[in-house]
């Protein structure tokens, strides 16, 4: 077990006024020279482990939490770089912060785990069960990109340019930037505010690791995300592809080319959603993430176990 030490549970600014069931601890955790903060829903039940997207650190799955944790423990780390985890010391992007996730489950001693990446998180989802199989249950991939040949939007194909590029993102990517990037990613602006979505900001380092990763995945696509897709067709335990028919940055069909290139995975829509899942809607993403973790039952050690048989479906 790793060296922990506690944390005063960290709120952001106007989060809604919802308690998670369960036992929240927040904590450190020591992995050599650098440390991961966590939000530990210590409920009984088999343990989920979250992965956020950026912009965000861990508090952005705290109303997915509330339900999750009802039937299952539930963890949250801070990607390195983000929220109150160090900032990282060499690889910075997926397959270093793959590195970081395969040592805490590790450290935690909660393996194998239902691993849930949401935007970001998908890639470093992916990476650690390409590193580390047995130590995934399930898969659930949210809005994230996994393909090495996304469409980049012409604006942001300045970004990949030297000098204009570095200034472009430091507009682009800096807090305002960022700030603004609500206004399209959205959809359910009712549920999701933007006084909420600020609180995904306020972290001075995670604006500065927000703009570091989104530059050098726009500039080196293909090299980074090359492991991530030849890992895909070679999944081998239970999927599930969680996307909103309203993202604006990763249209569904990206998403059922996903859950199309994973043996066995369904895609669940949800409806009305935009980018932001966990946030827009947190009941529905975690009956999604429930549906597949109930659909593991006694299937943990069995080689070659599936996931639900391919399709589409909705949640509500």
């Amino acid at each position: 077990m790793a060296p922990m030490s506690l944390l005063t549970p960290h709120v952001r600014p106007d989060a809604p006024a919802t308690s998670p069931r369960g036992d929240l601890k927040t904590y450190r955790v020591a992995l050599g020279k650098q440390v991961v903060a966590v939000d530990d829903f210590a409920a009984t039940g088999p343990p989920i482990l979250l992965l956020h997207g950026i912009p965000g650190w861990r508090g952005m799955w705290r109303n997915a939490a509330r339900y999750l944790a009802a039937d299952c423990r539930v963890i949250a780390p801070d990607l390195l770089g983000f929220g109150e985890s160090s900032e990282p010391s060499g690889e910075f992007h997926a397959s270093g912060q793959a590195d970081m996730v395969v040592q805490l489950i590790r450290q935690l001693g909660c393996a194998p785990v239902h691993l849930v990446g949401f935007d970001f998180g998908g890639p470093v989802a992916v990476l650690v069960y390409r590193q580390a199989p047995e130590l995934v249950s399930s898969l659930t991939l949210a809005a994230a990109n996994v393909f090495t040949d996304t469409p980049i939007p012409v604006p942001l194909r300045v970004v990949r340019m030297r000098w204009v590029g570095d200034l472009f993102a430091r507009v682009l990517f800096s807090r305002a930037g960022l700030a603004m990037m609500w206004f399209a990613a959205v959809t359910r602006k009712d549920v999701f505010c933007f006084a909420q979505y600020r609180g995904l900001l306020h972290f001075p380092q995670g604006i500065t690791w927000t703009r570091r990763v989104f530059q050098s995945s726009l500039r080196h696509l293909s090299q980074l995300y090359a492991p991530v897709q030849a890992t895909l067709p070679t999944v081998q335990v239970p999927c599930a592809v969680i996307w909103g028919d309203g993202d604006p940055f990763f249209p569904i069909a990206i998403g059922e080319r996903t859950a199309s290139r994973i043996p066995g995975a369904a895609l669940v829509r949800l409806p009305g959603c935009g980018h932001f899942l966990p946030e827009e809607d947190p009941a529905a993403f975690a009956r999604a993430v429930m549906a597949l973790v109930r659909s593991t039952a006694g299937r943990e050690g069995l080689a070659g176990a599936r996931g639900p048989r391919g399709g589409t479906v909705g949640v509500r």
